[in-house]
């Protein structure tokens, strides 16, 4: 139970941060807002280790650790912000419903997790949010919403294989934590963003310069509450709890992103957006019914 408790609260931080990095992705770039809150939990990171280890060494043993946050915090999260700079939080963070369904599948093959038949069903509901939205935008713009999807997808998916990494780091080295876990994967992620700079540059202090002060501020609290609180929350969850449990639980995501967006852009849900949400409520009950019956 302490496990799901985490989770709940790491949505719970996560959802009003993601209106922040919204809108940061929006004003600056994605890729320049996936560096600052990698730099900031970092930052955070780093004086939490030294005083609860004495040193920042990182060694061999802790690869999936180190793999998990190129893939999970670098490339994944990329995607996922340019998702929310044309989609939205909520609309992005629905189409995580298919991390479950990822996650629990591998977790019952390789380590023999308890999947259950429901949780098909579940995919298929998802697939109709997918399409909800989709059609949403075809209905207001004249256009699917295809590239939008693609990059929540794919950073979805590369999430989840981030996810399954984590876990295999906590059954490698069972005495670290979800600070620790934070700690390498925020620092692998931000010194695999030199990978970038001859092709893509970041020019992080020229897109910290375009900020307000109180605007920097803002960039910084969500950073902290969205990267690192959040994170090493969940990160904790996972090394506790059943993989495909915790994932479904963090599907409440999308509900309070939902809420948060609204009265940010102080519009009401369209109908399309109320009937994803149904499809979403739906595929919930077929995840969670099983697990606690």
């Amino acid at each position: 139970m302490t496990a799901y408790i985490l989770a709940l609260s790491s949505v719970l931080t996560f959802s009003t941060a993601a209106i922040g990095f919204t809108y940061f992705s929006q004003k600056v770039s994605a890729l320049w807002m996936n560096l600052f809150k990698a730099v900031i939990s970092l930052i955070f990171s780093v004086p939490i280790i030294f005083y609860m280890r004495g040193d920042l060494s990182v060694s061999i043993e802790h690869w999936p650790f180190l793999v998990s946050g190129v893939i999970g915090l670098n490339v994944a999260d990329w995607m996922i912000l340019g998702a929310y700079k044309t989609m939205g939080p909520a609309r992005t963070l629905i189409v995580y419903g298919f991390q479950p369904f990822i996650v629990g599948s591998f977790s019952y093959f390789v380590w023999e997790e308890e999947l259950f038949p429901l949780q098909f069903l579940a995919i298929l509901f998802f697939v109709i949010c997918l399409f909800l939205f989709s059609y949403e935008r075809f209905k207001t713009r004249g256009n699917w919403e295809v590239d939008g999807l693609l990059l929540a997808f794919g950073g979805v998916v590369l999430d989840s294989f981030g996810i399954i990494l984590t876990r295999h780091g906590f059954n490698l080295n069972p005495e670290l934590n979800g600070f620790d876990a934070q700690y390498i994967r925020t620092l692998a992620a931000v010194l695999s963003f030199v990978v970038y700079y001859p092709f893509i540059p970041v020019n992080f202090f020229k897109g910290l310069a375009r900020l307000t002060l109180k605007e920097r501020g803002i960039a910084v609290l969500a950073s902290f509450s969205g990267t690192f609180l959040s994170l090493v929350l969940y990160l904790q969850a996972l090394k506790h709890g059943k993989l495909a449990t915790v994932t479904s639980i963090v599907l409440t995501d999308p509900v309070m992103s939902t809420f948060c967006e609204c009265l940010w852009l102080k519009l009401w849900p369209s109908r399309y957006l109320w009937m994803a949400l149904a499809s979403f409520f739906a595929a919930m009950f077929c995840l969670f019914y099983p697990q606690w019956t």
